[in-house]
């Protein structure tokens, strides 16, 4: 049985950077991220305020270049069947299904052409909502 890897990133919005390789951990009942360091194997904390940063869940799916996919993620996606339209696809969690879904960011409309998220392990990362917004205009 394959195991499904569980990772996120976290986008500081007060720092306007995205932070890859931390864990979460609750000292006295405070929400703290920490990274922890390669060297001396000391440990930062980078945030202790949660409403500071989005979290992101890793989707257990790679991009055709191998970059991992994480909610949040933007994707570029041309759709021949319906005049050559571009639009974006944003990787989104949803509550209903309890799973990754795609958001059209875009002029498709054609009731025959989706897209899952299985096709995007052949399409390639352009950005993100938070590091990229100007690719949603």
């Amino acid at each position: 049985m394959n195991q499904r890897e569980i990772k996120f990133r976290a986008w500081d919005k007060v720092s306007k950077l995205m932070i890859y390789g931390f864990w979460i951990g609750s000292i006295t009942g405070m929400v703290r991220l920490v990274v922890q360091q390669a060297k001396d194997g000391s440990e930062v904390i980078l945030g202790e305020l949660i409403n500071d940063l989005e979290l992101m869940q890793f989707t257990g799916l790679k991009d055709k270049n191998g970059k991992e996919i994480y909610e949040g993620d933007l994707f570029d996606c041309i759709y021949k069947f319906d005049g050559c339209k571009k639009h974006k696809l944003e990787v989104i969690w949803n509550e209903e299904s309890a799973g990754f879904k795609l958001k059209n960011h875009g002029e498709c409309h054609q009731p025959n052409v989706s897209k899952t998220m299985w096709d995007l392990e052949r399409l390639e990362v352009i950005g993100n909502i938070y590091e990229n917004p100007e690719l949603l205009k």
